[in-house]
């Protein structure tokens, strides 16, 4: 098990940890359980997320959800899913009276999530969603609760958690190997640029930069100082691009927040990024520094006349992050099997849901705002 419990993630050793990231959907555990789950959403995640379903051996996909029925051949041509039959929507009440059915994952945008989740929750299926479950706090709570009283796993996909190279930085800083922690900096830097469809209906805020891009981020500081409440925040944005501009998206975020033992984070991050996708994460403490970098396409250089040339980082996230994608969904699958209980607990999703809720009202008033 890759993820059995927070308190073993921050006490696996060097070799565990190497052999543990090594577990794949290949080489689970066969105690001949199979679980069905069906699939609501395939744009772009959704699309991915289906590609390591379709690879998992533990899981058997049932059915697929998506009112764009203009994709429906191409995804069903691509996975050779002739016998998979999709829906719309409309059908879904109907889909989840299926009693063998074990699972929902929902892929849709952020705006539906909520809902999907408690609908699926209600009717007994344990549900995995993309970040974040809901667009404000009230509804992240509602899904918990919602969860909670119905005895079924609710995982919300913050796939960082999962990656190789940020759960060591994690660990190694757990384990207080930086002493204590001063400074938190965290870059995102998209690629390529979503379109521009995607970047008017992603989410609801006003300011999807922040609410959909850097939650990410915002999520690891949480994880990092174990749900602790900052002391305030302050955002800043900016539009380079002109058609953002005109319907009143930025592309470029800076934002800064403090806690009340002194300890800072820094974020920036840009829609767009030329050289590849570029995500990094530095912890600076009294003791030393953590620093998690990108992994590149290979580990090829050479050096030459001209200096040293290195390969490119990866082109987008299904590529950066394609290991902790599969681990994500092996880690859901041990939560259905009751090995474990799903990694992203209530309280850091609240806690993440208020910092993305405080964030969107200093980037409207233009000034910091206090918890």
């Amino acid at each position: 098990m890759l993820f059995s419990s927070s308190k073993k993630i921050l006490h696996t050793s060097g070799k565990a940890f190497r052999l543990l990231t090594q577990v794949t959907s290949r080489s689970l555990s066969a105690d001949g359980r199979h679980f069905k789950v069906g699939i609501m959403g395939i744009g772009r995640i959704g699309q991915m997320h289906l590609t390591n379903v379709l690879r998992n051996r533990k899981l058997d996909l049932s059915w697929i959800v998506d009112d764009q029925d203009a994709l429906w051949p191409m995804v069903r041509q691509k996975h050779i899913l002739w016998s998979t039959p999709f829906y719309k929507t409309d059908k879904l009440t109907e889909l989840l009276q299926d009693q063998s059915l074990d699972a929902v994952l929902i892929f849709t945008s952020t705006k539906s999530h909520t809902k999907l989740a408690c609908q699926a929750l209600e009717s007994g299926k344990a549900v995995f969603v993309e970040k974040p479950a809901g667009e404000t706090r009230e509804e992240i709570l509602r899904c918990f609760e919602t969860a909670e009283r119905v005895d079924k796993p609710l995982l919300t996909g913050f796939n960082r958690r999962f990656d190789p190279t940020m759960f060591d930085a994690h660990r190694r800083v757990s384990s207080g190997s930086v002493g204590k922690v001063l400074h938190y900096r965290f870059t995102t830097r998209d690629s390529p640029k979503p379109s521009y469809d995607f970047l008017k209906t992603c989410d609801s805020t006003g300011c999807n930069i922040l609410a959909d891009l850097c939650v990410h981020d915002i999520d690891q500081l949480v994880w990092l100082t174990q749900a602790e409440r900052p002391e305030h925040v302050y955002v800043t944005t900016y539009a380079h691009d002109e058609v953002m501009a005109d319907f009143g998206e930025a592309d470029a975020i800076g934002m800064m927040i403090k806690y009340k033992g002194g300890a800072i984070a820094s974020f920036d991050a840009f829609r767009e990024s030329v050289y590849g996708y570029d995500i990094r994460m530095e912890i600076f403490g009294s003791g030393g520094m953590v620093t998690a970098s990108n992994p590149r396409e290979t580990s090829t250089s050479v050096d030459g006349h001209a200096g040293n040339m290195e390969s490119r980082l990866h082109l987008s996230f299904p590529q950066r992050f394609q290991h902790a994608f599969e681990a994500e969904l092996d880690h859901f699958v041990e939560c259905l099997e009751g090995k474990t209980t799903p990694l992203v607990k209530k309280d850091e999703s609240l806690l993440v849901s208020e910092i993305v809720e405080k964030g969107l009202e200093s980037y409207k008033t233009k000034s910091p705002v206090y918890f």
